[in-house]
């Protein structure tokens, strides 16, 4: 069954956006007036195929779906020439052959069902796994998203979509991995936001003056001479430390002892000199510059660790011991140097040294391979995106095996669906060889004539028969008494009309190939305006037709499509749907563009009704404008007709008249009348639909009517 029809570019309908007619039912009724876009919906269906229709669509697709279509295609295929291919109907003779056909029809229609069931199953499983793979693909774009604000967003290059990233994925293998995604995304990050120039190399420490830390001068008890009477008791009290400090500080005229205020020896001073001979001066002078040259080194390393390059948390340890090593052997030089006869030993920095310079060396390679990759910084990221990669199929390995365990499953359940809906065809195709056989058997087209001449009879159209044309194909001609060819052009449109349909009807339940081995409740009929050219005395007998031929049973045909633009049909077989338990109804609107939408029975107006209504969709864009002047005309001739007050019309349209000269050319209209003239005046120019409809609406007011104009409108 037909669900949805989606029209769009063809005919009245919209070029850039889709129409979309449902949801349909088993019977479907369309109404609207001529031009509004119905014939086109009969013909899609007819010819879907039509490059007219490319942008057209039916849902549910089913290229084996048989339609059986009236409208004047059908009229202009099948009486053109002068006789019509025979269809082909059951009559009573062989009951073994009937009885056959009966059953494998009955079977035909239960294996249909059971396939309906394993489609509709394995509609189903499918359904399931396409809400799998969407589940799967939403897990697997949340895993993607947590690194849209990282720096190895770059990796996602082209993939913006889930199907694209799930193809990505699923076409890695898995690989171990040693990275991880914030090692990479570290890496990625100091590349894409580095310069094209290269990064300084951080420079190692050098500390040569720590040859001090190993000077003998530092071991040596530095001591005056023996040359003075003086240096036997400075050496026994071991005072010479004390003595050369504060020999400096005396003055060397006054032979008066600072301390115990006697007179000293004429030579005390001298001989005193004597022990702090020019041999001692240069060992004190050697013991300064090692320690000024020490500490110019112990400076120049302070300088050098405490730059913002090597404030990393790999140096601190070996800083801090470096600084607390310097500090110490500067302090133990100063001691030295205060007392000169007293042995120091000072720290030795070589493996502290060692051991900074191989931190300096670990960032120095860091430094020397990142500048290698700014060198060919593309090549880089691209071996960073393969690392990643594998690294993200990893990541996500359990979802992948979740997702194929899963769809493996549906596929062997699907796969079993499809090879039980390929049994239960070739077991239709069996039952459809027994059809073709017994229906040979006891098929014929005299029983369609028979039905035709009848219904021809009832309808009380006489001077014409359908006869059987002999020859070696079974076909039908119409024959008057005095005529045999021919006779088709010489009917009325009516007469036309009327053989055409009834012809479609044999067509719809019977066939034109007596070897057809299709289920006839299987087909979509589609009736296109069947009273178009017919007076109002058929539109009750054509209805009838219709439900006997057509609808009735219910189960008669598949799916039923009913268009017309006869408001007095469309109420005739509304009267009939109502003993449809599956009907929708349509209404056919154009403004710009055709529109349809559903209604309700309840909808449905009669013709003084439809004429406001017409007012009212022009009014709203529903419909074009141009109907609005003759609507009016329609309106005021009923209504004032029917309450016997044309003269008070007259009055009132002859006064709006001289008061708006944009009124003149409706009131000239609406004076000629329905049918005093077969020319149609049509000078409205350009029509404001607010401006007539307020003219209009003074009519009512100036003839005491306005309650009704505003029920109407309302």
């Amino acid at each position: 069954m037909i669900k949805q029809i989606i029209l769009r570019g063809v005919t009245s309908y919209s070029p850039v956006t889709n129409l979309t007619i449902g949801p349909l039912t088993k019977v479907n009724m369309f109404y609207g007036h001529n031009g509004t876009g119905k014939t086109t919906i009969g013909n899609y269906l007819q010819d879907p195929g039509d490059l007219i229709y490319s942008d057209c669509d039916v849902q549910p697709p089913n290229p084996d779906r048989e339609l059986v279509v009236y409208n004047h295609i059908f009229m202009d295929n099948h009486f053109q020439e002068s006789s019509q291919p025979g269809v082909f109907t059951l009559n009573e003779g062989n009951i073994e052959a009937e009885n056959a056909l009966l059953a494998a029809e009955a079977e035909l229609k239960k294996l249909a069902d059971q396939r309906q069931v394993e489609v509709d199953a394995g509609k189903a499983l499918a359904a399931t796994q396409k809400a799998k793979r969407e589940e799967f693909l939403d897990d697997l774009w949340a895993l993607r998203k947590q690194h849209d604000s990282s720096d190895l967003k770059f990796c996602f290059t082209a993939l913006n979509t889930k199907e694209r990233l799930a193809e990505k994925v699923e076409s890695l293998n898995l690989e171990p991995v040693s990275d991880t995604f914030e090692t990479l995304a570290l890496e990625a990050g100091e590349l894409q936001s580095a310069s094209d120039q290269e990064r300084p190399v951080l420079p190692s420490f050098s500390f040569p003056e720590r040859d001090v830390e190993l000077s003998p001068l530092l071991e040596e008890a530095i001591s005056g001479s023996n040359n003075s009477y003086l240096s036997e008791i400075i050496n026994d009290l071991g005072n010479s430390d004390w003595i050369k400090q504060a020999f400096s500080f005396v003055d060397k005229n006054d032979d008066t002892c600072p301390f115990c205020q006697q007179k000293l020896q004429a030579d005390f001073y001298e001989e005193l000199g004597k022990v702090f001979d020019q041999t001692y001066q240069r060992r004190m002078e050697d013991l300064v510059a090692l320690k000024e040259r020490y500490e110019a080194g112990a400076a120049r390393l302070k300088a050098q660790y405490l730059r913002p390059d090597y404030q990393m948390p790999e140096f601190a340890t070996s800083i801090a011991a470096l600084e607390v090593l310097l500090l110490k052997n500067c302090r133990l030089l100063a001691e030295k140097l205060a007392t000169p006869s007293v042995p120091v030993a000072l720290e030795a920095s070589t493996e502290i040294m060692n051991s900074l310079n191989s931190l300096v060396k670990v960032e120095q390679d860091k430094t020397t391979a990142f500048n290698l990759k700014v060198k060919d910084k593309k090549t880089h990221l691209e071996k960073i995106k393969s690392r990643f990669w594998d690294c993200f199929r990893v990541a996500s390995d359990s979802m992948l095996s979740r997702a194929k365990a899963v769809q493996d499953d549906l596929d062997t359940q699907i796969k079993a669906k499809r090879q039980a809906i390929e049994l239960i065809k070739s077991q239709a195709q069996e039952q459809k060889q027994i059809i073709t056989e017994n229906r040979a058997k006891i098929t014929n087209i005299d029983q369609s004539i028979d039905s035709i001449n009848a219904s021809l009879s009832t309808l009380g159209l006489k001077g014409f028969l359908v006869v059987r044309e002999e020859g070696d194909l079974p076909r039908y001609r119409l024959e008057r008494p005095v005529q045999q060819q021919g006779v088709f052009k010489t009917l009325s449109e009516g007469e036309k009309t009327l053989i055409s349909f009834l012809y479609f009807l044999e067509v719809c339940n019977g066939d034109l190939d007596s070897k057809s081995g299709k289920l006839k409740t299987n087909r979509v009929i589609v009736i296109d305006d069947p009273i178009s050219s017919l007076s109002h005395n058929y539109v009750y007998d054509i209805a009838s037709l219709i439900y006997r031929r057509v609808l009735s049973p219910k189960d008669r045909f598949k799916q039923v499509f009913i268009l017309t633009h006869n408001l007095f049909f469309f109420h005739e077989m509304l009267k009939h749907l109502k003993k449809a338990d599956d009907c929708s109804l349509f209404r056919i609107t154009k403004a710009q563009y055709s529109s349809v939408v559903p209604m309700k029975a309840t909808d449905v107006q009669n013709d003084y009704q439809s004429f406001w209504q017409a007012i009212k969709d022009a009014q709203a864009g529903r419909t074009s404008v141009s109907v609005i002047p003759n609507m009016m005309r329609n309106i005021l001739e009923h209504y004032f007709n029917f309450v016997h007050r044309q003269d008070e019309l007259a009055k009132a349209l002859q006064e709006l008249a001289e008061e708006d000269i944009e009124f003149k050319a409706l009131y000239r209209y609406v004076n000629r009348e329905s049918h005093s003239d077969a020319i149609n005046l049509t000078d409205f120019g350009e029509i404001e639909p607010g401006h007539y409809v307020e003219r209009f609406r003074q009519v009512f007011v100036r003839t005491g009517f306005e309650q009704h104009y505003e029920k109407m409108m309302a």
